[in-house]
């Protein structure tokens, strides 16, 4: 089947995992079938965009809120440089899908559509790949279609020009048709200006370890109580969780404070002298200091 094809070849990234549909890593190889039972409404996958060498073939920045105005003047600021995007209405706001006809390399990809926030001052929450060199699996992106195989769904799909839902077989003949040329992609790129590094003074926190999970959301939270999954690591599984708590809202001392709870239940820095230095490293990290 075409489409379906068409559909693999415009989504290709990682090929031996991918990520479930309700969170977590998947450590197995990634094949057609479950392409198949994602289009069909069956069960739903994510996928890792950068490759083992560090090459993708699109990039995705999550606008995690309703606001289409917003991701229309992203999309806006890159067609001026002759850049192609697709519009996805997401489950609680929108991605902007932006594809290249061949791999390149993982900055440029994602420094191309911070480039696009920065022109219109937009804040770049989750810009995908989320970072310039990826280490493990790094981070994947739901995709669009799941069920719209024989139906158009109303969430997770492409919009028209005229914010009009298109079908799966549409919009994938024009996207893989319109996909760009990574040297444009690299020249759009170059004029990314990286942000100056902000500076965190560590405070002492007033809030109790006991009252910091009324303000965490209920995943920061069970991650926060239940510590690494099978299979990962604490290092990762710290920063993870600082950049959760982070966007949940929570100041840089009280993720430290999190973070210190967390450590001396999971045991990565706990007994180091400079554990809470390490912790202090994490925090500075996740809020771009």
């Amino acid at each position: 089947m075409a489409v379906l094809t068409d559909f693999i070849t415009l989504f290709s990234g990682r090929t031996d995992a991918y990520g479930s549909w309700e969170g977590g890593c998947v450590k197995e190889p990634l094949n057609q079938v479950h392409f198949v039972e994602h289009l069909a409404g069956i069960v739903g996958i994510g996928i890792y965009p950068v490759d083992e060498h560090n090459l993708t073939r699109w990039g995705c920045s999550d606008i995690d809120v309703p606001d289409l105005d917003g991701v229309r003047n992203l999309q806006t600021a890159l067609q001026v440089k002759d850049i192609v995007t697709w519009v996805e209405r997401s489950r609680k706001g929108y991605h902007l899908w932006l594809f290249s006809e061949t791999p390149l390399p993982a900055p440029f990809m994602r420094r191309c559509l911070l480039v696009a926030h920065q022109v219109c001052d937009y804040p770049a929450k989750e810009v995908n790949p989320k970072q310039e060199k990826v280490t493990g699996y790094g981070n994947y992106v739901r995709l669009p279609y799941f069920g719209g195989m024989d139906a158009i769904p109303n969430e997770r799909v492409v919009l028209d020009n005229d914010d009009k839902p298109m079908g799966l077989a549409v919009f994938v003949e024009q996207a893989l048709a319109s996909r760009n040329k990574p040297a444009l992609i690299e020249r759009v790129a170059e004029l990314y200006v990286a942000p100056k590094p902000a500076s965190i003074q560590f405070g002492k926190n007033n809030v109790s370890t006991s009252e910091l999970r009324y303000y965490m959301s209920p995943y920061s939270y069970k991650m926060w109580e239940n510590g690494p999954l099978d299979g990962s690591d604490r290092s990762s599984t710290l920063v993870r969780l600082a950049d959760r708590l982070r966007k949940d809202g929570m100041r840089p001392d009280e993720v430290l404070t999190a973070l210190v709870d967390a450590d001396k239940r999971w045991g990565k820095f706990h007994s180091r002298e400079d554990g809470v230095h390490q912790l202090e490293l994490i925090v500075m990290k996740v809020f771009g200091a």
